[in-house]
């Protein structure tokens, strides 16, 4: 999705509207959205998507997001073309600072002389708000872009080569060894 573009999915929070003890907003995707969303994602259809999502101050500027979310999709299958339905439940957490709060990489140093260290234990780095809040909509349908299953397969479903082609194949390369072969006996 670019910038200009409205999301297909959009649950806005303002930082201002979080109280000290935290926000619980419940959420289910209407039909509209639904069939926007399933396009973005290059799926064939989006049955449902609700969730919970709950949000608290992080330091004295920022946000943390908890949610939690099941949506029901059908995708083709990639060998049949035939729809396979698939059920995916997600948790996540991120956090959200203004963007003045970040610690962005230096513009003055060269992109290839950057140095960055990655912690894969630790929590995700935050992420800049736009415009003092957070869209919760945008966050979910993120992850629900990275949990769908990229090969979906109709059970059964196996790309087998034909037998026929197998043969034919062996028949039309040469052995590379048959060369080698050659060589070895003329000496």
């Amino acid at each position: 999705m670019s910038g200009t573009e409205a999301p297909e999915f959009s649950l806005r929070v303002l930082a201002s509207e979080v109280p000290p003890a935290g926000k619980e907003l419940r959420f289910i995707a209407d039909d509209e959205t639904r069939r926007r969303l399933a396009e973005r994602l290059g799926i064939v259809e989006l049955k449902r998507l609700t969730g919970v999502a709950s949000l608290r101050p992080y330091r004295k500027e920022g946000l943390t997001l908890d949610c939690r979310f099941e949506a029901d999709l059908v995708q083709s299958c990639v060998v049949t073309l035939e729809p396979v339905d698939e059920h995916v439940e997600e948790e996540f957490r991120q956090r959200y600072l203004p963007a003045h709060l970040l610690d962005l990489p230096s513009a003055k140093a060269p992109e290839n002389q950057r140095e960055i260290a990655v912690d894969i234990e630790a929590d995700d780095a935050p992420e800049a708000m736009v415009a003092g809040g957070v869209d919760v909509g945008e966050a979910v349908a993120e992850r629900l872009a990275l949990a769908i299953d990229p090969y979906p397969r109709k059970p059964g479903a196996s790309f087998d080569t034909p037998a026929e082609a197998l043969d034919d194949a062996s028949e039309t390369r040469p052995n590379p060894f048959a060369a080698l072969e050659k060589l070895k006996k003329n000496y």
